[in-house]
């Protein structure tokens, strides 16, 4: 039994006042295992000196009981983790419900000094929020947690079982209107109900209604929302008036070609990254297709409102993140395939200035254009409906049915345009000005082997035997011309069997290379001739699970993926990965290292967003008791990237063990003539 002395308790009220203003976290032990987090023991720990009647009120006012000392025990490793933050000291007591007069260890052990002896203590209550363990989720018995934000702004969120959530933040004015096709503006109100997710945009696809069981929530032109996950809330407002006790914040931009997907897609649940990471998590929505990417070519609709979207939501983090725990100061951005694609144009944008200090652009997907070259694609659809120009031109668009231009939208495709106010260059030529002429970062960036196998959907079949019938169907559907055939097969470098064992391998590598290595490479090699970056990390992910409804040929997805078993790391084969969201796709485990592997990524993303840099500081992992991450670690450190042929520039992460290699396909990118220019 540990003895609790007068001289202890004393050293506790001195750790005490160390904490970093008052906070009521969700204690919440995040291994990693999905299929067990609903049965994992939770509670609420508030690090706020409390007397013991003072403590028994407000776990009651959260509904909530105070915690046993028995089941202190539960939680050691977010005690160590405390103390590594320097919240609490290691001898730290704490009320429970064992005593009224006697506190207790972090061991639950109970002291026997006198109630006069005892200071104002912090405390655990429990925590019996439900598990949210599906995408259909009823929100409405969920119990209601509240922040406030410096200006005063109330919000009004949700506990449960891991984390707090607010979800269906409004962070700009409705874009209908007389603001459709304009730069979204502000939205400012002064009591915030963030209790259930907004709509998403208007688009077609997946996420179209609900008939595909992903969008509950329904779709609206008035979409510009935004959702919060974090583990740790102020108790009041500037209680937390340290910088260094704010969390990192993540901010999450969806892909989807521009024209599909929704920042509240159960993929991106925030609840396991933020309970592992101890990040503040932002998904957020941003106008698709025709409605965020229209540009006539003119001053009157310049395009990229989408931007626009996630500059003001950016600008919203600035502004009200401290309440969620978040550091302002210390945000980073990123996204996957289109959303990848929004990473550098924010990272290039002179508008998003000062916004955030890191980037992850994963699997980059889309390319920018002008805006003449954008005008001359769409306007044959649209002077049939509006046959006029400048003002007049909007109104009539203005006054369209929404429904009428969501179905015009189909008939091309949708991207960023060098509009001189948002973006002023074609990505690669900005960079390629140096460190000056972009946003200063940390970037860090990526792709999977095989993104073409779910990118291509069922343009090819597996079984196809004929390499230059597969080639002529590239061409077919517009991801190569016929030079880039002719120089494919002039090459030799795609031959079968001996550089793939099929003619379907070897096509997906082609438009894997087309439609995301080769342009994603470029910008990592313009902006390393230019010494643009503040640091620079390339990764190739070795291990994936394939989105469970994104796999046409059962070729990403479950029972795959085992170590007999031959899988694609397919296109967003590294979602589940980063946000650890199998549960709510009711995904089985395929082997153990599925979870060391996620906890390594979530451990590698997070750190990034703490620090700049990927390799997780071994102290963190010990206090949070990660090991296999920490054996991760032990075997393998990630080094920046620095020059394409150095044999160690890009890591292929594994588990159990991590591998460098150089920048793959850079002689198939020169085939393809997608070395140089965009």
């Amino acid at each position: 039994m540990t003895i609790i002395t007068r001289a202890s308790i004393a050293a506790s009220v001195v750790a005490f006042a160390w904490a970093q203003g008052s906070t009521v976290t969700v204690f919440f032990r995040n291994d990693g295992n999905w299929t067990r987090h609903g049965e994992q023991p939770s509670a609420l720990f508030f690090n706020q000196p409390s007397t013991y009647e003072d403590a028994v009120r407000t776990c009651a006012s959260y509904n909530e009981t105070l915690l046993s000392c028995s089941s202190y025990g539960d939680f050691f490793h977010e005690f160590t983790y405390h103390q590594y933050l320097h919240n609490i000291d290691r001898d730290q007591l704490l009320w429970s419900s064992c005593s009224s007069s006697a506190p207790t260890t972090w061991e639950g052990n109970v002291s026997h000094v006198p109630t006069a002896a005892h200071p104002l203590l912090p405390f655990l209550c429990t925590n019996s929020a439900p598990f949210v363990s599906k995408v259909d989720t009823d929100y409405s018995a969920f119990p209601r947690v509240k922040t406030q934000s410096v200006d005063g702004t109330t919000f009004e969120g949700l506990r449960d079982h891991m984390a707090f959530r607010f979800l269906g933040i409004p962070f700009a004015q409705p874009p209908v209107g007389d603001l459709r096709f304009k730069y979204a503006q502000p939205w400012n109100e002064t009591h915030v109900e963030a209790t259930r997710y907004g709509p998403a945009c208007l688009q077609t696809g997946w996420f179209e209604g609900n008939s595909d069981g992903l969008n509950p929530w329904g779709n609206s032109e008035d979409c510009l929302y935004l959702n919060v996950f974090t583990s740790t809330l102020p108790l009041s407002p500037g209680s937390v008036a340290n910088e260094d006790a704010l969390k990192p914040v993540m901010f999450w931009i969806h892909g989807g070609g521009q024209v599909s997907g929704t920042g509240s897609d159960s993929t991106f649940d925030g609840a396991s990254l933020v309970s592992r990471s101890d990040v503040v998590l932002v998904t957020v929505n941003y106008r698709l297709n025709i409605f965020g990417f229209l540009s006539l070519g003119d001053d009157v609709v310049p395009g990229n409102f989408d931007l626009s979207d996630k500059i003001v939501a950016l600008n919203w983090v600035k502004q009200h993140i401290a309440a969620f725990g978040g550091n302002p100061n210390n945000v980073t951005i990123f996204g996957q395939s289109a959303g990848g694609a929004s990473i550098i144009d924010l990272v290039t944008s002179p508008k998003a200035k000062g916004l955030f200090q890191g980037a992850i652009a994963q699997s980059i997907g889309g390319h920018t254009t002008n805006q003449s070259a954008a005008a001359a694609k769409i306007l044959p659809y649209l002077q049939p409906l509006c046959n006029n120009t400048g003002v007049e031109r909007l109104q009539c668009l203005q006054a369209l049915p929404a429904e009428t231009l969501l179905n015009i939208s189909q008939a091309t495709s949708w991207e960023t345009v060098v509009d001189g106010i948002y973006i002023t260059d074609l990505p690669v030529a900005q960079v390629s000005k140096g460190r000056d002429a972009i946003n200063p970062v940390h970037f860090m960036t990526g792709y999977m082997p095989e993104e073409a196998q779910s990118l291509l959907e069922e343009t090819l079949a597996p079984n196809i035997s004929s390499f230059n019938a597969s080639l002529q169907t590239l061409i077919e559907v517009g991801q190569i011309d016929q030079a880039q055939a002719d120089a494919i097969v002039a090459s030799g470098l795609w031959q079968v069997p001996t550089d793939y064992s099929s003619v379907y391998n070897a096509s997906v590598n082609i438009a894997t290379d087309t439609i995301i290595l080769c342009y994603a490479m470029e910008f990592v090699e313009a902006g390393v001739a230019a010494d643009a970056y503040e640091s620079l990390w390339v990764y190739l992910h070795q291990r994936a699970y394939g989105l469970s409804f994104y796999d046409y040929y059962d070729l990403c997805t479950f029972p795959v993926g085992k170590p007999e078993t031959p899988y694609y790391r397919c296109h967003s084969g590294d979602l589940y990965e980063i946000f650890g969201t199998y549960y709510l796709f009711d995904l089985p485990l395929r082997v153990a290292e599925d979870i060391y592997y996620t906890n390594a990524v979530q451990d590698m993303w997070a750190s990034f967003a703490r620090t700049g840099n990927p390799n997780v500081d071994d102290d963190y992992l010990a206090a949070r008791g990660y090991q296999s991450t920490q054996e991760f670690f032990s075997k393998w450190t990630w080094t920046q990237y620095a020059a394409r042929n150095d044999g160690k520039g890009v890591a292929n992460l594994q588990y159990p063990t991590s591998f460098y290699s150089t920048l793959p396909d850079l002689a198939h990118c020169n085939v393809l003539g997608l070395n140089g220019t965009e």
